[in-house]
């Protein structure tokens, strides 16, 4: 009850048929653009395809249902391509060349794998993902809050919208698709940087290397527990522990030798030590917040050049800008920020007249990026609610309509295990370089780096720059509401300085003595063992596949019975919000971070039928540990004639016989 929820094999057919349609559209339309090799063009034409099939499926579905929306995308693309390579000659025999396939065949060897390892991880903020991914699906989209359709979801949902995709037209369960698309998607990244990497070191070994620095180069916070307990124990006296790190250990003395207590973990726990609050590495991207975007900025580095691109080259690059509108807005703002600053000192430095500003490739930039700021005013998402609250002057129930950021002083870098950490305070300052480990280092290589940008006139790579020192300074002066979330600006930063730095680092690597290039392989060495780490504690949970955490058989058979077949407009009542729309595709209790919010709290000790029909729910959704807490009256009260079992499904155990749990879920659509 993991895989296929209709129990068809067409569906699933129908769904890699379609996917066919944008992966040889998006390759057709990278051979036109001219900015890549025979060897590069399938893969990126893949990672193309992709995006281009998200976003203006995205567009599409505004005004068509989602299963339509998409399939005509899939076939637009297609066509589009077909249309544009019409009288480009193509010798077929290049597709099955080793230098084609063996990228694709790794690609779809590592999805298998990750997908594999994912089915047994129950974390990274599934409770947020998959009811989104499931209400999608079922045809709420743009996304809405729960108990207020009259307000958009702010939200980064570029690879939920995917996910839902398989949901709707490949006839998955919502957790299966979120497992897949996350697994395709990293891969697919993984495989792009390597072909990324093999352009810019003209090196095998360069982009191995290379790959293997960005799957698993992250913070070194393991060093700390080699240091003497002494030490440790001086250290950890100025350093707090916050959020759900806290049940770890509430010292960093006692937690750095601890597992780390987290909920839906791989088997073997993972140590809190190999942990991180500020840099994880990509095969950690249990939430897949990081491999889209990533993928997204390759692409732009592959496509970007000194020279005015061809239109295709145009439509790709405003493809992959736009892209990071919806799945991260924050390096969108960075990005085109950064590169537009680069693109105008460009033009200003060559003092390129106007009549020829949109002939280069600063001015191409400038013009891409602005059209992608206006479409991601209306295309959903964050910044897209961010707009229309700021024009409606309507109050959010988040903080899209609030004042969400906040002058920082004394500036500090934020963590999001250990809160803030000052550079002023020896002990936090330790902390602070383990956390961060040799990638903090690197800015001094993009510094260098930039200053040849420039003089060369690479104006993507030079704003790259520009948006990473951005992104690693703004946190030390700005807070977030959400405070942990403000890491991702600095996760960013650092991510960026570990892409502008292989290729310096590699030209070193070729060129400088013996005992430096001993040094460099130390230090990455020092980077990568933690996420190699990580990986082998992740792959443990191949052994033991599960929905999620908060999915069970029993909701397995539920969904795979009533999954978008209760009665529409209507939503769910469920303790557990997102298991309800999860199971369903139906909205459930609004929350917040997993936690139910504070208005609906009092429904919860006290679920009228009568009272929750008011509220717009058309259904009740139970387990027998929430049956047990509610008090005699309101057990009765769900027993009521105008409260109809609709199906129910019990466990039991089967040492005792006893009954251990059961889902109930009730119709009161009645009970008015």
């Amino acid at each position: 009850m993991y895989w296929n929820r209709t129990g068809s094999i067409l569906d699933p057919l129908i769904f890699i048929i379609l996917s066919l349609g944008w992966i040889i559209g998006g390759w057709l339309l990278v051979r036109r653009s001219g900015r890549f090799s025979k060897r590069e063009q399938l893969v990126a034409g893949m990672a193309s395809g992709l995006l281009l099939y998200i976003m203006l499926g995205n567009a599409v579905a505004h005004f068509l249902p989602l299963y339509f929306a998409f399939a005509l995308t899939s076939i637009l693309i297609l066509l589009f391509g077909v249309w544009v390579s019409r009288n480009f000659k193509f010798a077929w025999p290049e597709l099955i060349a080793p230098s084609v396939y063996f990228p694709i065949a790794a690609m779809m060897v590592m999805t298998g794998l990750f997908t594999l390892i994912l089915r047994g991880l129950g974390v990274g903020d599934d409770y947020a993902h998959l009811p989104l991914v499931s209400s999608m699906a079922a045809g709420d989209f743009p996304p809405h809050y729960s108990l207020h359709p009259e307000i958009f979801l702010p939200y980064h949902y570029a690879l939920d919208l995917f996910a839902a995709t398989a949901v709707r037209i490949g006839g998955f369960f919502p957790w299966s698709a979120w497992d897949i698309s996350r697994a395709f998607v990293l891969s697919l990244t993984l495989t792009c940087a390597w072909i990324w990497l093999r352009r810019i070191t003209r090196s095998k070994v360069g982009a191995y290397l290379g790959s293997g620095l960005i799957a698993f180069g992250m913070g070194t916070r393991w060093l700390l527990a080699l240091l003497p307990k002494a030490w440790i124990a001086n250290i950890s006296s100025d350093i707090q522990i916050i959020g759900s790190s806290a049940a770890t250990g509430d010292t960093l003395a006692k937690a750095l030798f601890r597992s780390w207590v987290i909920d839906g973990g791989p088997p073997v726990p993972i140590p809190f030590a190999f942990a991180n609050g500020i840099l994880n590495p990509l095969t950690y991207d249990w939430a897949g917040a990081a491999s889209l975007p990533l993928l997204a900025m390759i692409l732009i580095l592959m496509i970007a050049s000194r020279r005015a691109l061809r239109p295709v080259g145009l439509l790709l690059l405003g493809v992959a800008i736009l892209s990071l509108a919806l799945s991260a807005e924050h390096i969108f703002v960075l990005l085109t920020v950064g590169g537009g600053l680069a693109a105008f000192i460009n033009i200003l430095h060559l003092q390129t007249p106007p009549r020829k500003i949109l002939a280069s490739f600063s001015g191409q930039f400038l013009f891409v990026a602005l059209i992608a700021a206006l479409l991601s005013f209306v295309q959903g998402g964050v910044i897209t609610e961010f707009v229309r609250t700021r024009i409606t002057g309507q109050a959010g129930v988040t903080a899209a309509g609030t004042s969400v950021f906040s002058l920082r002083w004394p500036p500090v870098f934020y963590d999001s295990h250990f809160g803030s950490l000052s550079i002023t305070s020896w002990r936090q300052l330790i902390v602070l370089l383990a956390e961060g480990g040799p990638i903090l280092f690197l800015f001094l290589i993009v510094i260098y780096r930039m200053r040849n940008d420039f003089r060369h006139h690479r104006t993507f790579e030079f704003g790259l720059g520009i948006a990473s020192f951005l992104s690693v300074i703004i946190p030390l002066f700005v807070s977030y509401y959400v405070q942990r979330d403000i890491t991702r600006f600095t996760g960013f930063g650092l991510d960026a300085w570990l892409l502008l730095s292989i290729q310096p680092l590699w030209n070193f690597v070729r060129r400088g003595l013996l005992w430096k290039k001993l040094v460099l392989g130390f230090g990455y060495a020092v980077t990568v063992f933690g996420g190699i780490a990580l990986f082998a504690l992740q792959a443990t949970a191949i052994i033991s596949p599960e929905s999620s955490s908060f999915i069970s058989s029993m909701d397995s058979r539920i969904s795979q019975a009533y999954w978008n077949r209760l009665t529409p407009q209507t939503m769910v009542f469920d303790p557990i919000g997102f298991r309800g729309q999860t199971v369903f595709g139906r909205l459930s209790i609004a929350a917040t971070n997993g936690f139910t919010m504070s208005q609906f709290v009092p429904y919860l000790a006290a679920p009228d039928p009568h009272a929750l029909q008011k509220l717009g729910f058309g259904y009740i959704y139970i387990d027998l540990k929430y049956w047990e807490r509610l008090s005699p009256e309101y057990q009765q009260a769900l027993g009521s004639s105008c409260a109809k079992v609709i199906k129910r499904l019990e466990r039991y155990n089967s040492a005792t016989g006893e009954l251990s749990d059961f889902r109930v879920l009730i119709d009161i659509t009645n009970c008015k």
